[in-house]
C-alpha cells in the first residue's frame, strides 16, 4: 500500500469510528426461503398485480454451461411478508441486474434486465403479475448494472447502464411507450461497476454517481438527457465496486458510500463515506474496514426506525473462491452525523448476497431479501417493533378544591417505524358519587414529522360536596343517636346527687350537667364528613390496532 493510501485510510478510519452511544439495533426473523430460477443474481420490489401488496422480481443468471440462459422469477406477495410460488419468465441472455418502472405510462409496473450479451430487456407488465415478451436494446460492452430516472425531464423514465468492459455508462432515453432510443455512452475513466441516481448539485436535474475503476465519478445531468463529468475521486487512490447515495449526515445534501478496493490489496473491501457539498463535489468522510470481502452494493435504509440512515451489506471472510467463508449480513446503524456503529451480523442459510430492503409485510419497517446458493431467495422480516410510547405530566395543580379543575399534557412518541393514528381514552379510580370527570382535547392523535403527538387531559371536580360517607347505623328504630348518651347520663347523675341540697341547687346542678354533655357531644362527633381529602388516579390509554399503552396521573381533591 502506498504512503498516500495508508494516510487516507488511517485518517478516514478514525473519523468513521467516532460513534456515540448505541441505539437499538435492528433484528430480523428467521429467513423463509422460496425457490426461484438457476443462480439468482438480483431482486427488485414492486406491486406487479395492483393489489397494494409488494411483490418480488428475481433475475436469475442461469447456467451457460448447460445452455441455461436464465430467467425472471415473479413472486406475488400476500401482504404479510410471505409470497406465492414463483412464476418464471424468459428474458435476455444470462441477466445480472434488474430494475422496475412504468415505461409505457399505463400505470402498471414494468421490468428491465441487464443481459450478458450487451443488451437490456424490457418486459411490460399486464397489471396482473404477468408480463409481455421481452424486447432487447443494445448497450455498451460488458453491462453490469441498470438504474432508472427521468434524465430529460419529459416525465418518461429513462435508463442508465454501467459497462465494465467499455469503461462507460450507457444512457437510453425512454419514448414513453415502453420502447427506448439507441444508447449514448459516456466515459468514466475506468470499468463502470455500479451507478446511483440523484440530484447531486441541487439544480433540480438528475445526476449520476458512478462506481468505477478509478473511484467515484460524478456525471452532472444537463436536464436534456446529456451529461458531463464534474468530479472524480481518482486522487484518493481507490477502486470502487458499488455506490450508494443517502443523506448520512442529515444536512440535506446527498452523500455517497463506496464499496472500495485499495489498489495494493484487491482482496480487501472497505466502505468509504464521501460527504456531499451540495454542488456535485464530495469531501473525504470516514472509512470502515468491515472485515468482510465481496460486500456487494450496500443498502441505505433506516432499519431501526430512528430517522437516521443505516447500512446493510453482505460479506465473507475470504474473497476467493466465491461465496467465501462465513458469509453473513452486516447491519451498521447510522448515528446521523456520518459515522456508524459497530456492525451487527447474522447468517441466513445459503445466502450469497443481500439483494433488497423493502417493507414487505406492511408494518413500515424495511425487511430484507437475500439471494441464495441453492437457487432460492430468502425473506427476513424486520423485528424492530412498530410501537409508540405514552407519558403524562403531573397534574397542574396537583391538589384542587371542589368546583375547580386540573390539567395534564399527554405526550406520545413514535418508536421505530410506527406512525399510525392512536386513539385516546381516560378513566377514573375510585369511582363513587362525587368523583371528578376527565376529558381529552382529542380522542385520536397522529404523529408529526418529528415523531411526536400530544393531547391535553382536563380533570373537572364538581362544585358540591357530594361525597357522602354512609352512617354506620341504618334505619330509623333509634329516636336518638348514641352520641346523646353522655348527655342523658350526666342528666341522671345530676338528679341523683346532692340529695341534701336544696331543690334550687339540685336544679342548677342538673342544668350544668346537660350543658356539659352537649359540649362533649359537639367535641366528639360534630365535625362534617365532607371535609376529607381524596386521591384519584386517572388512567390515559392509547390504542392503535393491537398495540396499547397506558399512563396515569394522580389528583388530590380537598
Amino acid at each position: 500500500m502506498s504512503r498516500q493510501e495508508k494516510l487516507f485510510f488511517a485518517v478516514l478510519s478514525i473519523l468513521f469510528s467516532l460513534s456515540p452511544a448505541a441505539h437499538g439495533a435492528a433484528g430480523f426473523q428467521t429467513a423463509h426461503s422460496y425457490p426461484v430460477g438457476t443462480n439468482p443474481a438480483a431482486v427488485a420490489v414492486g406491486d406487479f398485480n395492483g393489489d397494494g401488496k409488494m411483490d418480488l422480481a428475481v433475475v436469475n443468471f442461469g447456467d451457460p454451461s448447460v445452455n441455461d440462459n436464465g430467467s425472471v422469477s415473479i413472486l406475488l406477495g400476500n401482504g404479510d411478508g410471505t409470497f406465492q410460488p414463483a412464476n418464471n419468465m424468459v428474458t435476455g441472455k444470462n441477466p445480472s441486474s434488474i430494475a422496475v418502472g412504468d415505461f409505457n405510462g399505463d400505470g402498471r409496473v414494468d421490468i428491465v434486465t441487464v443481459n450478458s450479451d450487451n443488451t437490456v430487456s424490457s418486459l411490460l407488465g399486464n397489471g396482473d403479475g404477468t408480463f409481455q415478451a421481452h424486447v432487447e436494446y443494445g448497450t455498451g460492452s460488458g453491462p453490469e448494472f441498470v438504474a432508472v430516472g427521468d434524465f430529460n425531464s419529459d416525465g418518461r423514465p429513462d435508463l442508465v447502464v454501467t459497462n465494465s468492459g467499455g469503461g462507460s455508462v450507457s444512457v437510453l432515453m425512454g419514448n414513453g411507450n415502453g420502447t427506448f432510443q439507441s444508447h449514448v455512452d459516456y466515459p468514466t475513466g475506468g470499468a463502470a461497476n455500479g451507478v446511483a441516481v440523484a440530484d447531486l448539485n441541487g439544480d433540480g436535474k438528475l445526476d449520476l454517481a458512478v462506481a468505477a475503476g478509478n473511484g467515484l465519478v460524478v456525471l452532472a445531468g444537463k436536464g436534456d438527457g446529456t451529461f458531463m463529468q464534474i468530479w472524480s475521486s481518482a486522487a484518493l487512490g481507490i477502486r470502487s465496486s458499488s455506490v450508494t447515495i443517502g443523506d448520512f449526515t442529515n444536512d440535506g445534501r446527498p452523500d455517497v458510500v463506496l464499496s472500495v478496493l485499495p489498489f495494493s490489496n484487491p482482496t480487501r473491501r472497505d466502505l468509504v463515506l464521501l460527504t456531499g457539498q451540495g454542488d456535485g463535489t464530495f469531501s473525504q468522510g470516514g472509512a470502515r474496514n468491515t472485515g468482510a470481502c465481496r460486500n456487494g452494493t450496500p443498502l441505505a435504509v433506516d432499519f431501526d426506525g430512528d430517522g437516521k440512515l443505516d447500512l446493510g451489506l453482505f460479506g465473507n471472510d475470504t474473497c476467493f473462491p466465491s461465496p467465501g467463508a462465513n458469509p453473513r449480513i452486516l447491519v451498521l446503524a447510522g448515528n446521523g452525523d456520518g459515522t456508524f456503529q459497530a456492525s451487527v451480523s447474522f447468517t441466513p442459510p445459503n445466502a450469497i448476497g443481500l439483494a433488497a430492503a423493502s417493507d414487505l409485510d406492511g408494518n413500515k419497517s424495511p425487511d430484507l431479501v437475500t439471494i441464495n446458493s441453492d437457487n432460492t431467495v430468502s425473506v427476513l422480516l424486520n423485528t424492530v417493533g412498530t410501537d409508540f410510547s405514552i407519558s403524562a405530566s403531573a397534574a397542574s395543580p396537583s391538589s384542587v378544591n371542589r368546583g375547580q379543575s386540573s390539567t395534564s399534557t399527554i405526550t406520545l412518541m413514535l418508536l421505530n417505524a410506527f406512525d399510525n393514528p392512536v386513539s385516546l381514552a381516560c378513566s377514573m379510580q375510585p369511582v363513587q358519587a362525587g368523583s371528578p370527570t376527565c376529558s381529552l382535547s382529542s380522542n385520536s392523535v397522529i404523529f408529526d414529522s418529528s415523531g411526536k403527538a400530544s393531547a391535553t387531559l382536563t380533570i373537572t371536580v364538581g362544585g358540591s360536596a357530594a361525597l357522602m360517607i354512609p352512617h354506620p347505623y341504618h334505619g330509623n328504630s333509634h329516636p336518638f343517636s348514641l352520641g346523646w348518651l353522655p348527655v342523658a347520663a350526666f342528666g341522671f347523675i345530676g338528679t341523683g346527687l346532692g340529695c341534701g341540697y336544696s331543690r334550687r341547687r339540685r336544679y342548677l346542678f342538673f342544668v350544668g350537667c346537660v350543658l356539659a354533655g352537649l359540649i362533649f357531644q359537639a367535641a366528639c362527633g360534630g365535625g362534617s364528613n365532607g371535609s376529607k381529602s381524596v386521591n384519584y388516579a386517572i388512567t390515559i390509554t392509547g390504542t392503535s390496532g393491537s398495540t396499547q399503552h397506558s399512563t396515569s396521573v394522580t389528583l388530590t381533591v380537598q
